[in-house]
């Protein structure tokens, strides 16, 4: 019943049931989370009582169960809608519309380091906040060339400290191979800010503070995750990796499906 009320497939697995929504508004994206997790629910309610107390299921009951507990757990929906096509959806939970915000479409571009400066696009993941995180960065020439990439596990930490661990891991490649001409990319502004006004955490203030020094200029830049997208595959690697586990690599791997060109417009929705 629910499926077919959003208009989607049967799913296979539970994988695909969170997927359904992905890429619909955050309205519905709850809507569709609490009418799928309820659904789910009743069958495995209707499957006990089937196999243990021998009851026979009615639909046009369980069918009224969904739509009531949707519509009661609906009060602390707060996303909004992208525009009027899952207003149905709605009105058949007797739900109360969301307002709708309009997308944004920018362009985004990609910028090259200047003659003799490295650019190291950085990020990095957590799979929870906190939960199993790590870092990663990718090291580009002036000609947008590959130089280096690396991924680095930080065992249980917080998004923002892995971010912050993703700059600082990044500065200490370039001092060890002899590069003092930096420009580091990240799309966390919480941590480009740390860094340009030298509110670091304490955990790497020595760290930072024992090679800062060292470059002839290091610039902070805060970018958009569609122009940071290697950045943000090293990070996502690394997030599964334990704690001190380091992979790095000089040439460019598969897994890194393309690289960010300066010729090319990126866009993001907003």
């Amino acid at each position: 019943m629910v499926w077919w009320t959003f208009l989607f497939c049967n799913p296979k697995s539970y994988e695909d049931v969170m997927k359904f929504a992905k890429h619909k508004s955050g309205a519905v994206k709850e809507v569709w989370s609490l009418a799928a997790s309820i659904t789910m629910m009743e069958i495995l309610f209707l499957r006990n009582k089937i196999c243990f107390e021998d009851e026979k299921g009615n639909l046009v009951s369980i069918k009224m169960r969904i739509k009531q507990y949707v519509k009661y757990c609906s009060l602390r929906i707060r996303n909004h809608m992208w525009d009027y096509s899952y207003e149905y959806i709605f009105k058949y939970f007797e739900i109360k519309k969301q307002p709708i915000k309009l997308q944004r479409i920018v362009e985004l571009r990609f910028c090259l380091p200047e003659v003799h400066q490295i650019l190291i696009c950085c990020d990095g993941a957590s799979r929870g906040n906190p939960g199993a995180a790590g870092m990663g960065f990718v090291c580009r020439g002036q000609n947008g060339e590959f130089i280096y990439a690396e991924s680095r596990g930080l065992g249980t930490a917080t998004n923002f400290i892995a971010e912050i661990m993703a700059i600082i891991g990044a500065a200490e490649w370039a001092v060890e191979n002899n590069s003092f001409d930096i420009c580091t990319q990240s799309d966390s502004n919480a941590a480009i800010t740390t860094y340009t006004f030298g509110k670091i955490p304490w955990i790497v203030q020595a760290r930072w503070q024992s090679i800062k020094m060292l470059f002839r200029r290091i610039q902070f830049f805060h970018s958009m995750r569609e122009i940071n997208s290697s950045a943000d595959v090293m990070a996502k690697k690394s997030a599964g990796l334990s704690r001190g586990v380091c992979q790095k690599y000089s040439t460019k791997q598969g897994f890194i499906t393309s690289l960010e060109m300066p010729d090319k417009i990126y866009y993001r929705f907003c």
